[in-house]
């Protein structure tokens, strides 16, 4: 079914120089036209910094935390809407070594089906939404990047949905006093396109008040991502 778009923008964004800064690679714009994407700058008001906690940081990036997909790119209005997803929540749990993070999180991601998502009304739509996580050194280096991708499958009668997904990430630190200096990444893979309408359109991730809590964690938990 034509309309049920696995989004053309879900390309893995090329491997990023270890010497590279995170603000330096967000800054970068990609050729759309060569099936690459574009990344907004996540310093100063950008990202909703996390209260202090031993652990590594989490950040959802204001201008890459949503996702909107039209039948007209260039047309980007309510009539010819086809999903929107934005991610809502990142909460974090972790478990300290002396040179180990281990970090699990819980994302949550709330979708929107508009007036183009279907073309009968017992169609169930499938879209499957790029993501990326991306952890940072203390001086702002970027020691890995991964690219993931949330799964939202609408009922026929259902135009709102939420999704979960569990991840875990783990980090090599210099020594666990440190390890708050270390940070995460978290947002959408998008064109130019949708991230000039988020720049236009979005409700910053703070005025959203978008839960994202971090505490240490003592106990052992399995990894799991459900629908």
């Amino acid at each position: 079914m034509k309309y049920l778009k696995l989004l053309a923008f879900l390309i893995i964004m090329p491997s990023i120089s270890a010497c590279q800064t995170l603000e330096g690679a967000m800054d970068d714009a990609y050729d759309i036209a060569e099936g690459n994407i574009a990344i907004a700058n996540v310093t100063g008001k950008s990202a909703e910094k996390l209260l202090r906690s031993p652990c590594p940081q989490v950040e959802i990036v204001d201008d890459l935390s949503s996702i909107s997909d039209f039948s007209d790119p260039k047309k980007q209005i309510k009539k010819n809407l086809i999903s929107r997803v934005d991610l809502k929540s990142a909460q974090s749990t972790c478990k300290l070594s002396s040179k180990t993070a281990i970090v699990d999180l819980k994302l949550i991601f709330d979708g929107h089906l508009g007036a183009k998502g279907r073309k009968k009304s017992t169609d169930k739509p499938f879209f499957s939404y790029p993501f990326f996580v991306a952890v940072t050194t203390p001086t702002g280096k970027i020691m890995a990047k991964e690219i993931f991708a949330a799964s939202l499958t609408y009922g026929a009668k259902e135009n709102e949905h939420t999704y979960y997904e569990n991840l875990r990430q783990i980090i090599p630190i210099k020594n666990k006093n440190q390890a708050s200096n270390y940070r995460i990444f978290i947002g959408f893979q998008v064109t130019k396109d949708q991230l000039a309408y988020n720049r236009e359109h979005m409700v910053p991730v703070a005025s959203a008040q978008a839960a994202i809590k971090t505490k240490p964690n003592n106990k052992k938990e399995k990894e799991k991502g459900k629908e």
